[in-house]
């Protein structure tokens, strides 16, 4: 994960900018999203993740960024994403799991708000989301099958499913209308409530995000595949009616 420390994201970001600026000096909007945006940043774990939106996206614009995006990517060890203006404004239904994501917590750095007015159809976070939890599912099922429970094979795979999982929470709470916590623990307990799976588990796996010396146990894994399985049925059976 990315080399950058806590103390130093604003700063490097900062320099990131600037380089950008010089290099498409026409304008464009730059967004901090995830951890780093939610102050959650866990230095050697955390992504520092930003979109990047343009007019458009030519080769020159492309060529004219390369030293900045080599720069960053050895820095932050992660690439923006990078899309046209009118790319943007028609993603709703291609990114919608993405969107409400990004919208649970984000930083404008540049330009204008491209993410607070976009509008995600809740028939198309509820596939998008099914499609994630079964998806995930079946990876961790594919684990915990391969990898002996306690082991470090096995460990290192729920953990680094972690971060993708509680995103996966805060969908499921965007989808059923209830209000997105900030603390990842109360993130886990809330869609528990919501989904009818006991939130232990998964709270576990997520604290111990970046602590490579803890080993899972038989009933934490049995409790964190539970937990998916159960947030999966519930979208699956979720019943958006006239919100479509």
């Amino acid at each position: 994960m990315g080399k950058i420390q806590a103390g130093e994201i604003e700063q490097e970001i900062e320099q990131f900018l600037a380089d950008l600026d010089r290099a498409w000096p026409g304008g464009y909007t730059a967004v901090l999203i995830g951890s780093a945006a939610r102050g959650q940043y866990l230095p050697g774990w955390s992504d520092i993740n930003m979109l990047l939106i343009l007019p458009e996206i030519t080769p020159e614009a492309l060529r004219a960024a390369r030293q900045p995006l080599q720069r960053w990517r050895e820095r932050a060890e992660a690439l923006p994403l990078l899309f046209d203006a009118d790319e943007w404004h028609r993603s709703n239904d291609a990114y919608p799991l993405e969107i409400v994501e990004m919208q649970t917590g984000y930083k404008v750095l540049r330009g204008h708000d491209p993410v607070g007015g976009m509008h995600v159809r809740p028939a198309y976070l509820r596939t998008a989301l099914e499609r994630e939890l079964r998806g995930k599912l079946m990876r961790l099922r594919q684990g915990y099958a391969l990898f002996a429970p306690g082991s470090e094979k096995l460990t290192g795979f729920l953990l680094n499913s972690a971060s993708s999982v509680l995103l996966l929470c805060r969908g499921l709470l965007v989808l059923s209308g209830e209000p997105v916590p900030t603390d990842p623990p109360a993130i886990v307990a809330a869609a528990g409530r919501v989904a009818g799976f006991p939130p232990d588990a998964v709270a576990r796996v997520i604290a111990r995000r970046g602590d490579r010396s803890w080993r899972c146990t038989e009933e934490e894994v049995g409790g964190y595949l539970a937990a998916v399985q159960t947030a999966a049925r519930f979208v699956d059976h979720f019943q958006i009616g006239a919100r479509t």
